[in-house]
């Protein structure tokens, strides 16, 4: 069984093959982990990985003021998600997904937006809800409910900077801060496998 990013990576290499491949796409290993111990099927976690690529590297070119040409693959990787959708052929996950994407995309504006007059305690319920968004979706997709706990656990026990910059208002030494703090509130990281 290939691993989820494996997968990605190679259907993003039949896209790109005529096109130099760009060194600063994000590739969070750690949520294909996670995504490869969930019993749902491969092409649900290649849609899931691939979009939260797409989403990640969209943040990062703001962030680090990538190059204008940087925004092609992040739009490559979003156009992928909607090809593995497709192909996923059901309404329920798309409705679920889409409602994600967008309930996932306001939280990061109003984090943008209003972070001046949010506590301290409303930033990290922001960051951890946008951080679950697609998770939760396929939680109540495949009703993994069982499971939300441990997802939770892993996604918070394995953060790192790369994955927060949508928080552009901080620097990388806050962004540390704020996932050391995650890190306090999700101290171990016991797999999804084990009870």
């Amino acid at each position: 069984m290939h691993k989820t990013f494996e997968r990605i990576e190679k259907q993003m290499d039949q896209i790109l093959f005529q096109i130099h491949k760009p060194n600063n796409v994000y590739i969070n290993h750690d949520l294909s982990v996670i995504l490869d111990r969930l019993s749902i099927p491969e092409l649900s976690k290649d849609a899931v990985f691939s979009i939260y690529t797409a989403m990640t590297h969209l943040d990062r070119i703001s962030y680090f003021n990538y190059d204008r040409d940087a925004i092609l693959i992040g739009d490559l990787y979003s156009a992928h998600y909607y090809h593995l959708i497709a192909q996923i052929q059901s309404t329920h996950f798309q409705k679920l997904m889409s409602q994600a994407l967008v309930h996932m995309n306001a939280l990061k504006s109003n984090l943008q937006q209003n972070y001046k007059r949010m506590s301290q305690a409303e930033i990290l319920e922001s960051i951890m809800n946008v951080e679950m968004c697609l998770l939760d979706a396929l939680i109540d997709i495949y009703e993994l409910h069982e499971d939300k706990a441990r997802i939770r656990q892993a996604i918070f026990n394995k953060i790192k900077v790369e994955q927060l910059t949508y928080l552009n208002f901080y620097t990388e030494e806050e962004i540390s801060q704020v996932i050391q703090t995650l890190h306090s509130k999700y101290p171990k990281w016991s797999g999804l496998n084990e009870k």
